[in-house]
């Protein structure tokens, strides 16, 4: 290998500089350098035609009846069938161990939402008789967009819900909770970079940004195992597909959007939700918007990445961040350093703006 002249590091300094330049550090974070990683190049249209959402296919076998409703709280054998049908039906609503809890609310609340197509704001976590007849028949979930050879995942941010399918078969049926849409200010601890590259140091930075998920057609590129605290907020087990958001875990999955951008599932689809998906694997979200999601431009995908809080009482002194060096290969980018902006306080400092909340 020849020497490295200054000229040629030089070169390679601004290289790195231009491929990370949009972490935010003005008031536009929409001015970005770098290629998005997720998304996805292909030059995609709108099907002309697309399957039924949800069909029966087949005749039901003989059915139950409940003897109440069933909701958030209630136990015994009815529960037990009904979390062992949701599980059959491809939900997750955790164990069947006859516990109406958060998993099997969160479950049902994904079945109002792409049986009957109830938007989030109205769906209600209960499982009537009505219902459960329902549930009873040979439901089959089909996807918007067929890719037979191929795993894919579509969110549906209408309804807070999303479906991995490998084969066009639904292989996870899952309530999520994406980004809100509304502007926000908080102190966050940082470990990783907007791409999601693990940085050398943790970060304390006072930031503001808009809770956005950007419709559009994406790719998963990137995931890490365990807890990651991102420029979101806290994530477990993230898989990225869109800059720094990512399908990751979290303790807080409620019934409405209420993430920083990303898109929360619970804890225990995260510890194997990894596993469903591999890089390059396609990523379809439909917006709140109504368009589909071939219909949204490169800007409209992006999203609205954090700025620096011009209120802050947050005192910054210097220290050493990751960045990243592009490559033509489909290895892991090389991590070098650069000093930057730091976000480390001294230990007199008092920061008055409110503590970052848990998951992205």
């Amino acid at each position: 290998m020849g020497r490295w002249t200054p000229a040629i590091a030089a070169a390679v300094v601004l290289t790195v500089v231009v491929f990370v330049g949009f972490s935010g550090n003005g008031g536009n974070s929409n001015e970005v350098s770098g290629p998005n990683p997720g998304a996805d190049q292909a030059q995609l249209t709108v099907p002309a035609n697309t399957k039924a959402g949800v069909v029966v296919v087949g005749t039901a076998g003989p059915k139950t009846h409940l003897s109440v409703t069933l909701g958030k709280g209630a136990s015994g054998a009815e529960v037990e069938a009904l979390q062992r049908r949701l599980h059959d039906l491809g939900f997750d609503p955790g164990p069947n161990d006859g516990n109406f809890g958060s998993g099997t609310q969160q479950a049902v609340w994904a079945f109002e939402g792409l049986v009957y197509r109830t938007p989030y704001d109205q769906q209600v976590g209960v499982v009537t008789d009505e219902m459960w007849q329902k549930m009873q028949d040979p439901l089959v979930f089909n996807p918007r967009r067929q890719e037979p050879n191929n795993t894919h995942m579509e969110i549906y941010l209408p309804l807070q819900t999303a479906i991995v399918f490998t084969n066009d078969h639904a292989k996870l049926i899952t309530h999520i909770s994406s980004g809100s849409g509304q502007e926000w200010c908080e102190v966050i601890e940082q470990d990783t970079d907007d791409n999601g590259v693990p940085l050398e140091k943790t970060l304390l930075k006072d930031v503001c940004g808009v809770s956005k998920t950007p419709g559009g057609v994406f790719l998963f590129y990137r995931r890490y195992v365990g807890k990651r605290l991102g420029p979101l907020g806290g994530m477990m087990n993230p898989v990225y597909f869109n800059y720094g958001i990512a399908v990751h875990g979290a303790d807080s999955v409620p019934n409405l959007p209420a993430s920083h951008g990303c898109i929360r599932i619970p804890q225990w689809i995260a510890n194997y939700f990894p596993g469903l998906v591999a890089k390059n694997d396609r990523v379809y979200v439909w917006g709140q918007d109504g368009k589909e999601p071939e219909q949204y431009s490169k800007d409209e995908m992006l999203p609205v990445f954090n700025y620096r809080n011009t209120h802050s009482t947050l005192t910054l002194e210097p220290t050493t961040t990751t960045t990243i060096v592009a490559t033509t290969t489909t290895k892991k980018p090389v991590a070098t350093t650069t000093t930057a902006t730091a976000t480390t306080p001294p230990s007199t400092t008092t920061i008055t703006t409110p503590p970052p909340t848990t998951g992205s």
